[in-house]
C-alpha cells in the first residue's frame, strides 16, 4: 500500500512575526502586545539562555519596563550603579563619577544578572498573550505587497514538515549573526573599532553580604598592562571582571581554571567564597546595517547595530528599537497611518544609535590605553580633576520630531528629541510616577500653566482628538484637576530649560518644547505637518518632512 506525503500543516497567522527571543525581542514582543497586536515569536533554542551577557540598565530602559509591568519587579533584582570609580594598578582613585540621580522617574543606572532579567521579561510576554515558539529555526523569509512569511521548522528535527507563519511584518531580533538580516541580503558595515579581546568572569557569592572593601561599586582599572572593569553588584549574588586579554594570551588559556583564579584572587576572591558561573572571551566590535528596513522585515537590537560596552548601551539600544518602533507599527496596523510611518523608525534611530557607537568607542580607546607614555598623561589628567564631561546623548533630529533648524528648536536642544521628563505627581490623593496615573502609554502634553480652554482652534482640537492627547498639567501649587508636583523636578526642568510645556510622543520622547503655553497651537500645527508628512491618515502633507 502506497502511503502519500502528509499533508503540509495550516499556517500561523499573526499580525507580527518577531524572530529571536532575547531580551530585545521579549520587549519587542511584550510592547506589541500591549498595543493589541497578535504576535508570534520564534527561537531556534528550545530554552532561554542559562547565562549572563548584558548586565546594565539605565532609567530610560526601566521606564520602557514600567509600561509593561514588569519595572518594580526588575527593580528587585537589579541594584543601583551609585559610583564607578577611574582607578590605578594600584587601586589609587583617579575620577570618581557618582551616580543614581533621577533618571526618567528612576535612576540613571542598575546591574542586574541577565537571566533574572529574562525570567521576568518572559512571565510578561506570556501573560499578555504571545506566542513563543521555542526551539524552532526559521529557514527562510518572503514577502510581497500583502505580507511576509517566515518558513520554521524544529530545530531539532529540520526533516519534520516545514511551518509557515504569516504575518504582516517581520522583526529580526536575533542578535549580531542575524538570519532575518542575511534573508533579506542587507549588508552590515563593519565600522572599524578593533579592541583587544577581553576575559569576562561573573563570579556567584556564597555570602552575598560579605563586605568587600576592595570593591565597592564599580572600578575602571587603568592598567597599562591589563586594563579591567570590575563591578561589585550585578543582581544581587553576582559580580563581573572583564579583564583585557595581553598578546599571545589563547582562549584555552585565559578561560582556564588556573588563570581565572589567578585574576580573582588579586581582588580577594579564592573557590571558598562561590562559584565562577561564566567564563567566555569576547572580540568587541562597532557595526551598522546599511538598511534597517527592507519592504515588510526591519530589523531590531544586534541584528541592526552592535557596539562595544564601555558605556553599557548595546542592550539598550535595542530596547530603544522595539519602544521607537511597537507605537508606529501598531498605528500602521491599527489603520491610522500609512506604511511610510515606518521608514521614520531608521531616520530616527540610526543617527542616536551611531552616535552612542561613536561615545562608546571613545570611552574605550581612553580606558584600553597600554602606551606607558599616554596613559601618563591620561592620568595627571584625571588627578588634577581635568575630567571631560560626559556628552549629552544624542537626540532624534529627523522623523517625528519637531526640525531641529526651525526657529522655535534652535534653543531647545536640550529638550526636543530627547527622553521627556517623568517625576512624581499627585492627584485626587494618589501619588506616583506620572506614566502610572495613566491606563497606557500615548500623546501627551505636559506644561507648567494650564491651558486656556479657547487656546486650540477647531483643527488643532480635532488633531488633539484624534491622537487622544491628554493635557497634562503639573503644579507646585494647589490647582483643582491638575497634578502636583511632589518633588519640584518638573518645575526645576521648566526653568532650567526656559520652556513652559513639552509634547510627548507615546514611546516617552519629545516631539517638541514651548517657551510660552500660547505657542502650543503652533507646536500642535508642527505635529500635524510631521505626522502628515509621514504618512498619517487625515493629516495634510503641506510641507515635507525632516530627513
Amino acid at each position: 500500500m502506497r502511503i502519500g506525503n502528509p499533508s503540509p500543516p495550516e499556517p500561523i497567522r499573526c499580525d507580527v512575526t518577531v524572530v529571536g527571543y532575547g531580551p530585545v525581542g521579549m520587549v519587542t514582543a511584550a510592547l506589541l502586545a500591549q498595543e493589541g497586536l497578535d504576535v508570534v515569536v520564534v527561537e531556534r533554542f528550545p530554552q532561554r539562555f542559562g547565562l549572563p551577557r548584558a548586565g546594565h540598565l539605565d532609567g530610560e530602559t526601566m521606564r520602557t519596563f514600567q509600561r509593561i509591568g514588569v519595572a518594580r519587579a526588575v527593580e528587585l533584582i537589579a541594584r543601583p550603579m551609585l559610583q564607578w570609580e577611574l582607578v590605578t594598578a594600584e587601586r589609587e582613585v583617579l575620577s570618581s563619577i557618582r551616580l543614581g540621580q533621577a533618571g526618567s522617574g528612576w535612576k540613571e543606572d542598575y546591574l542586574c544578572y541577565q537571566p533574572e532579567l529574562e525570567e521576568i521579561l518572559d512571565a510578561s510576554v506570556r501573560q499578555l498573550g504571545v506566542r513563543v515558539l521555542m526551539g524552532t529555526t526559521a529557514t527562510r523569509v518572503d514577502q510581497d505587497s500583502q505580507g511576509a512569511s517566515v518558513t520554521v521548522r524544529a530545530t531539532d528535527d529540520l526533516c519534520a514538515p516545514a511551518q509557515i507563519v504569516e504575518s504582516a511584518y517581520v522583526l529580526g531580533a536575533d542578535g549580531a549573526g542575524s538570519f532575518v538580516r542575511r534573508s533579506v541580503g542587507i549588508e552590515r558595515l563593519d565600522l572599524g573599532f578593533k579592541a583587544m579581546d577581553h576575559l569576562v568572569l561573573d563570579f556567584e557569592h556564597d555570602d552575598p553580604d560579605r563586605d568587600m572593601p576592595q570593591l565597592p561599586e564599580v572600578y575602571q582599572v587603568l592598567d597599562i598592562h591589563r586594563p579591567t572593569l570590575a563591578g561589585r553588584w550585578n543582581g544581587s549574588s553576582w559580580s563581573r571582571w572583564e579583564f583585557a586579554a595581553r598578546d599571545g594570551e589563547t582562549r584555552e588559556f585565559l578561560e582556564s581554571d588556573t588563570t581565572c583564579w589567578k585574576l580573582l584572587a588579586d581582588w580577594g576572591i579564592t573557590p571558598e567564597h562561590g562559584t565562577i558561573t561564566r567564563r567566555a572571551v569576547y572580540s568587541f566590535e562597532s557595526s551598522i546595517a546599511a538598511h534597517w528596513r527592507s519592504g515588510r522585515v526591519l530589523l531590531l537590537g544586534d541584528a541592526a547595530h552592535t557596539m562595544p560596552p564601555f558605556m553599557g548601551q548595546g542592550l539598550l539600544s535595542g530596547i530603544r528599537d522595539a519602544t521607537n518602533l511597537s507605537w508606529k507599527l501598531a498605528a500602521v496596523l491599527g489603520g491610522r497611518a500609512e506604511d511610510t510611518l515606518l521608514d521614520t523608525y531608521e531616520i530616527e534611530r540610526r543617527p542616536h544609535v551611531r552616535g552612542l557607537i561613536d561615545m562608546s568607542i571613545a570611552v574605550g580607546q581612553t580606558v584600553l590605553v597600554t602606551d606607558p607614555e599616554q596613559a601618563r598623561l591620561r592620568d595627571e589628567k584625571l588627578r588634577a580633576g581635568q575630567t571631560p564631561r560626559p556628552p549629552l546623548f544624542p537626540r532624534l533630529v529627523a522623523g517625528i520630531v519637531r526640525a531641529p533648524d526651525s526657529p522655535d528648536a534652535l534653543d531647545a536642544a536640550e529638550a526636543d528629541g530627547r527622553p521627556a521628563l517623568q517625576a512624581r505627581v499627585a492627584i485626587d490623593g494618589m501619588v506616583d510616577r506620572l506614566d502610572e496615573h495613566f491606563a497606557e502609554p500615548g500623546w501627551r502634553i505636559v506644561s507648567r500653566h494650564r491651558p486656556p480652554d479657547d487656546l486650540f482652534d477647531a483643527d488643532q482640537r480635532q488633531l488633539l482628538s484624534m491622537l487622544g492627547v491628554e493635557i497634562v498639567h503639573v503644579t507646585r501649587g494647589r490647582a483643582q484637576g491638575s497634578f502636583l508636583d511632589i518633588d519640584g523636578e518638573y518645575d526645576l526642568w521648566f526653568r532650567r530649560t526656559g520652556r513652559k510645556a513639552f509634547l510627548e510622543r507615546p514611546d516617552a520622547y519629545v516631539f517638541g518644547t514651548v517657551r510660552t503655553i500660547d505657542e502650543l497651537p503652533a507646536l500642535l500645527d508642527d505635529l500635524a505637518r510631521s505626522l502628515g508628512g509621514h504618512g498619517w491618515v487625515g493629516l495634510e502633507r503641506d510641507s515635507a518632512p525632516a530627513r
